[in-house]
């Protein structure tokens, strides 16, 4: 036996089919999605092709890129129809396929690595329904208590299965995420939590990834880099408070390089809204960001604002009901709280003047601060499931599994219904 493999115990390959399982039928149902979504006149999916038509059928190169300048989705669309010769339809579905399961294996790299920071052993099968209700659970939707005009509008999803550019940039808001909490662990003189990464490594990577994030749909940058700014500007300042050496060495060895490291994000969107604006696009010139009164922007698509933030957000508010203290002491918590509150406040108050009022584009940034909230929720209930003991602890625990069981109902509802089949419909 080699010595130095003796000590670890490595699963046989076998053991990881539950997790390609999961794959797979997340990658048949969503494939169907986009198909069926493709054929709607004012789908997402029909807009964002039809925008970048020229490019697609080469009339020209940089017409659809100067429409839409977030153009990963529609890059890897022109690979699958040019290098592969799919029809533009089946190029469309599965380039989203691309992005929805790379979303599902980031998230079933988080489980694990999650689970082995805390010492925690799941089963594979929980690890892949993990990833696979994270990447396509839907919110609370019932007829007769009606929070909006329709299932997904009005009361929002952190999966809007309909937009293929806000799920393109969904699996490196992950990465995101994961290296944010790498940083913040390293400023607190603790290891590298995800990645095992060095301080100035997770700082490029995470530049990367933020810049492709924003090439994929700027909405996720636009909420998460303010949120990250506030959060590691109030640890500064409680570093100075607490030792004058240690809040400089913060604000010198994470905060100003965290904000270098936004710095090409940043550029890119305002890039992009530059084209926007003087080359075309969907804006025009008499357009822009105005302050609106409070929730003006949702009222529009919500008769009750608080009936629809409970069914998007039913579970987090479970877990900071049932543990509220240990939540909020993590980092993974600390970072979800903020960015759903930073994602909010664009929401209740950012919008755009004329025709493009009723939109609602400043609430996509919530939806990304809704879904690292879940996933930061998640991943701590799972501590919570492996760590508790107690009788009554653990009837709460299988409240919980109850209630991601309910939005995985109303995620597949969703699906089924976008398939038009009969799917328990309330």
């Amino acid at each position: 036996m080699n010595p130095s493999t003796s000590g670890k115990k490595t699963r046989p390959v076998s053991e990881y089919l539950p997790i390609l399982g999961f794959a797979l039928v997340l990658c048949y149902f969503m494939y169907g999605v986009a198909i069926r979504e493709l054929t709607g006149e004012l789908s997402d999916y029909s807009g964002h092709v039809y925008v970048y038509i020229a490019t697609f059928t080469g009339e020209s190169a940089l017409k659809g890129w100067m429409m839409s300048p977030y153009f990963l989705w529609h890059a890897v669309v022109l690979f699958f129809k040019t290098v592969l010769k799919l029809p533009v339809e089946n190029s469309a579905a599965a380039a989203s396929c691309v992005f929805y399961l790379a979303s599902y294996f980031i998230t079933v790299f988080m489980t694990e690595k999650w689970c082995s920071h805390n010492e925690l052993r799941i089963p594979v099968t929980l690890t892949g329904f993990f990833s696979f209700a994270l990447t396509m659970i839907q919110p609370i939707w019932i007829s007769f208590l009606d929070a909006g005009a329709s299932r997904s509008v009005g009361v929002f999803s952190f999966n809007p299965l309909y937009s293929p550019t806000h799920m393109a940039a969904r699996p490196f808001a992950l990465l995101c995420f994961m290296l944010v909490i790498d940083l913040w662990e390293l400023s607190q003189s603790r290891g590298s939590f995800f990645f095992g990464l060095s301080r100035i490594k997770a700082l490029v990577v995470l530049s990367v990834t933020l810049f492709i994030s924003a090439a994929a749909k700027p909405v996720f940058a636009e909420m998460f880099i303010p949120a990250v700014g506030i959060m590691m500007l109030f640890e500064c300042i409680f570093s100075f408070v607490k030792n004058k050496e240690s809040g400089k060495t913060y604000l010198k060895e994470f905060l100003l390089p965290a904000f270098c490291a936004a710095i090409p994000a940043i550029v890119f969107i305002f890039a992009m809204f530059f084209l926007f604006i003087n080359m075309g696009g969907s804006y025009t010139d008499t357009e822009g960001v105005v302050i609106t009164p409070f929730l003006q922007v949702w009222s529009i698509y919500s008769e009750n604002i608080p009936l629809s933030m409970l069914f998007m957000m039913s579970f987090p508010i479970y877990i900071l009901i049932i543990d509220s203290k240990n939540f909020l002491r993590s980092v993974a918590g600390k970072l979800g709280i903020i960015s759903f509150v930073t994602g909010f406040l664009e929401a209740a108050f950012l919008g755009e003047g004329g025709d493009k009022l009723g939109h609602g584009n400043f609430i996509w940034p919530m939806m990304f601060g809704i879904l690292l909230l879940w996933a930061s929720a998640m991943l701590h209930f799972l501590t919570m499931e492996k760590k508790t003991s107690a009788r009554f602890a653990r009837f709460l625990i299988c409240l919980g599994w109850i209630l991601i069981l309910i939005h995985v109902h109303y995620g597949f509802q969703y699906l089924f219904e976008v398939f038009g089949w009969d799917f328990m419909i309330f």
